[in-house]
């Protein structure tokens, strides 16, 4: 009867150990989980911060980028224009009887696509915006299958773009995709397209087209662009 006395107090001892085992046991479980969501939580606006400063270098890098390939494209565009300018001369007339003067020869300057489109460009260049839309619609007009002609129409498109004409500029990019799909300027004709539906409150034909950019033209500096822009919408 002894032994069963002391054995219960024993039992009950062993048991009341057991307990606060399982309770410490739980608890340090608890504090672990705590201690794993705040390094979560922490990792996880760490990975927002990073992400958001790739996105900004990719906007500037993308937009350096854009704008080092325009200057290079015109610089060739001037060379090129500079070097193929066309002027004939008159033949002098043959000297005849007693009193005729000779004539000097007049220079007659043929205007091509290339001429209109460097004086077009040098116009914009010195912001005369009305005289370069004419010259560069002049060159569409008369030379429509110069390797000039989505050049003039994207500008052109740029020009009412820069005035805030989402919807006449993004006519002048269709054309640009439409006419000439081989062309050099589809690629940023169809980004600023994309920029014109988001001018004009149409966001979901923007992503589209933005999606068509990064897919057509993988690698090129309209895609980069592209993907800050299409992440920008997506926010």
């Amino acid at each position: 009867m002894k032994k069963a006395l002391i054995l219960v107090p024993v039992s009950l001892f062993a048991f009341s150990c057991t307990q606060q085992q399982a309770t410490t046991s739980v608890n340090q479980i608890q504090a672990k989980v705590e201690e794993l969501s705040a390094k979560t939580s922490a990792n996880e606006k760490r990975i927002s911060a990073v992400e958001e400063r790739v996105a900004k270098l990719e906007n500037k890098t993308a937009a350096n980028e854009q704008q080092i390939y325009e200057l290079k494209k015109e610089l060739e565009d001037v060379k090129k224009t500079l070097s193929q300018i066309t002027v004939s001369a008159q033949p002098a007339p043959a000297t005849g009887g007693v009193g005729q003067q000779e004539e000097n020869p007049q220079p007659v300057v043929q205007y091509g696509a290339k001429d209109l489109y460097r004086q077009a460009f040098n116009a914009m260049e010195a912001g005369d915006l009305e005289k370069a839309k004419e010259l560069f619609e002049q060159l569409v007009k008369q030379y429509p299958d110069s390797d000039l002609a989505d050049n003039a129409l994207y500008w052109i498109g740029e020009i009412y773009y820069s005035h805030n004409d989402y919807e006449t500029a993004a006519n002048y990019f269709k054309q640009v995709i439409e006419k000439y799909p081989d062309g050099n300027k589809v690629p940023a004709a169809m980004l600023k397209l994309a920029l014109c539906y988001k001018g004009m409150g149409d966001y979901d034909k923007a992503k589209e087209t933005l999606r068509e950019v990064i897919e057509k033209y993988p690698g090129t500096p309209e895609a980069g662009i592209a993907k800050v822009k299409l992440m920008e919408l997506e926010r």
